[in-house]
């Protein structure tokens, strides 16, 4: 069992000499508490001891590809972002129930659950908005047109093969939405069969299982899953719709995914099917949602490549709040078309188009499309030492019109050990169908059809320094400042451009992968500050980290903890919820070599916090499960 551990990298504009200063001092605060100070202890000690060097089972640092930042798949290592990468194998080894338990683990990443499984669920990137981050599965937008979010409540573990993160925007590649980064999802691929059952706390349940085809030209892999959880209430009494009973949740899936091999290229075809309930305080939701899409990747000559690729998307989401019901769709058809070119050994060309057009419904309210088309040219330079990136893309909307956006980034190999980075990168988000034309309730709160798109401008400076004994470090420095926000205070409180926020944050991921032990640090420092009111924007903590270390075993069982801390947020009604750490506990035994129990502990110290004002989160829980991989 070889892991691929990541290691995270870009950077961006140095900060003032106070802010690394403060940033110093909350960093020593954060970890100034008993229960942590313990924790981190227990986790020095455990790697006090020498490492048996007859261990068959190691981690270790290895190459990897991405595809994510400049939309060709490339090294990590050549690439001029800020990546994390969460593989197929670091999901396994987490035994995580929920998708964001992983993401929160990783720098500039900021995740509110308001409540337990199944509960409406925000990612804030480097500080900016929920809706400011691109979210992709197999290349397709998932993002609903109305609400410009996603759901991530509803995406099951069991269909996810690999996740890559960039964080700063990349709107000269994907246009609209990617102001705080991008995060894609690839479906799981494996032709494998496999088979799991977990069973928990909060009455909580869950079947998969998958099995697939191989063969010289074709592979293909389909995996279902079930789950299902009592859960318990999503608010406590200081929430807006208290009733203090369990809110449980109710999920299931499917995903197929193959490739096929012809004479003139490779056919690659996916879909995902999801259907669920959520009950919330005083009410339930049902989500389903079908994504699809068929690509072809080509050469047309052995200097340039070509892909093409079809989506689809469909969301349905249904709400009973008792005294009133709403419901919304959204659907969206896309095609894109992108080249790479290469020129001799140092230089490489990439060009291409995206279109798609969206609908979006409201119950016996509105029914509105649009269509977008961008065009997109970047170029790669590679000297002995510099690498230099240019890029820029055109977007023409048919209901909010033209948007430019650009991107220059450089990076410089100082020695064999070090690399400095720096980037600049324009990025917008076109406003949502709600906020265009929904009629509001009552009169207020009505959408603006004139509302113009909200845009941003990015700089980022970084270091990244790796070891082949001492592990890698990366540090990035960035700050972005978002214009013509859209805010719900005009007249009647109609949406209109107004708000503009500042966002600046330091960033510092470490891996080391050494014999059978593997030791991830990071900590993100971030100022998010709404420029119209001078205040904080809600729910980002000034300051998060975590550290998490694993074992392995030389028959492939492994052990690993969690540590988690963020700090303190302000939330609506000026409340400041306190900060909180959770240690979390990741094991596996592996019995034979087809089977193994897997267990996972959360919140073990039993922290009593609120991820929003009013909103429960779990305390002390305990899942195991049973696997079969053959």
């Amino acid at each position: 069992m070889l892991r691929r551990a990541t290691w995270v990298c870009g950077l961006l504009p140095a900060l003032p000499p106070q802010r690394i200063t403060d940033a110093g001092v909350r960093f020593a605060e954060m970890m100034n508490s008993k229960k942590s100070l313990l924790v981190l202890l227990l986790l020095a000690g455990s790697l006090h001891g020498p490492l048996a060097a007859e261990e068959l089972e190691t981690y270790e640092l290895k190459p990897i590809l991405v595809s994510t930042p400049s939309r060709m798949i490339e090294p990590l290592s050549d690439s001029l972002a800020s990546i994390s990468v969460i593989s197929r194998e670091d999901i396994e080894l987490s035994v995580a129930e929920d998708l964001f338990e992983l993401l929160r683990l990783q720098p500039g990443i900021d995740i509110v659950r308001s409540g337990g499984a199944g509960s409406q669920t925000s990612i804030f990137m480097r500080g900016s908005n929920s809706n400011h981050v691109l979210v992709l599965i197999d290349g397709v937008r998932v993002s609903s047109a109305n609400t410009g979010g996603y759901v991530w409540e509803q995406l099951p573990m069991n269909q996810v093969e690999r996740v890559e993160i960039v964080r700063g925007p990349r709107g000269s590649l994907y246009g609209s939405d990617s102001i705080g980064g991008v995060i894609q999802i690839f479906t799981r691929s494996s032709p494998q069969p496999y088979a799991r059952i977990t069973g928990g706390s909060y009455g909580s349940a869950e079947i998969e299982g998958g099995l697939g085809y191989e063969g010289e030209t074709t592979q293909i892999s389909v995996n279902a899953g079930y789950r299902q959880a009592d859960g318990f209430s999503a608010q406590n009494p200081d929430g807006y719709s208290y009733h203090p009973d369990d809110d449980g949740y109710e999920n299931s899936n499917l995903g197929i995914r193959g490739s096929t091999l012809a004479g003139y290229g490779s056919w690659e075809y996916s879909f995902l099917g999801l259907k669920s309930e959520s009950e919330f305080d005083q009410g339930v939701s049902e989500t389903n949602q079908n994504i699809a899409s068929l690509g072809l990747h080509g050469n047309f000559s052995p200097d340039w490549d070509y892909q093409i690729l079809g989506g689809y998307t469909r969301e349905k989401l249904s709400s009973d709040f008792e005294y009133f019901t709403t419901g919304f769709k959204s659907r969206r058809w896309e095609f894109s078309w992108q080249n790479q070119y290469k020129q001799g050994e140092n230089g490489k060309l990439s060009f291409g188009v995206d279109y798609y057009n969206e609908n979006g419904k409201s119950q016996d309210s509105w029914d509105k499309s649009r269509n977008n088309a961008g065009f997109f040219a970047s170029y790669d330079l590679f000297l002995e030492r510099l690498h230099l990136q240019a890029g820029g893309r055109y977007d023409d909307n048919s209901r909010f019109g033209g948007q430019f956006t650009g991107q220059l980034a450089l990076g410089y190999d100082i020695g064999s050990a070090w690399q400095a980075l720096a980037s600049y990168g324009s990025a917008f988000r076109g406003p949502n169908l709600n906020e265009q034309f929904s009629p509001g309730f009552g009169g207020l709160f009505p959408g603006n059809p004139d509302l113009d798109p909200e845009s941003s401008d990015s700089v980022e400076l970084g270091l990244r320094w790796h070891s082949e004994n001492l592990g890698a470090l990366s540090v990035s420095a960035y700050r972005t400042d978002v214009k013509d926000m859209i805010s719900f205070t005009g007249e009647f409180y109609q949406a209109i451009n107004i708000d503009q926020a500042r966002l600046e944050g330091l960033e510092f991921d470490y891996t080391l992968a050494r014999g059978a032990w593997l030791v991830n640090a990071n900590a993100t420092f971030q100022s998010a500050e709404d420029q119209t009111t001078g205040e904080p924007l809600l729910r980002r903590p000034d300051q998060k980290g975590s550290i998490t270390v694993d074992r392995s075993f030389s028959n492939g069982s492994w052990l690993g903890l969690e540590w988690f801390h963020s700090g303190k947020r302000l939330d609506f009604g000026g409340i400041t919820l306190d900060s909180y750490s959770l240690v979390n506990l990741r094991a596996g035994w592996v019995f034979t070599p087809a089977w193994r129990l897997e267990l996972r502990g959360d919140n073990l110290l039993d922290e009593h916090y609120e991820p929003a004002y009013g909103f429960n989160a779990a305390g002390r829980s305990w899942f195991i499960s049973l696997a079969w991989m053959p």
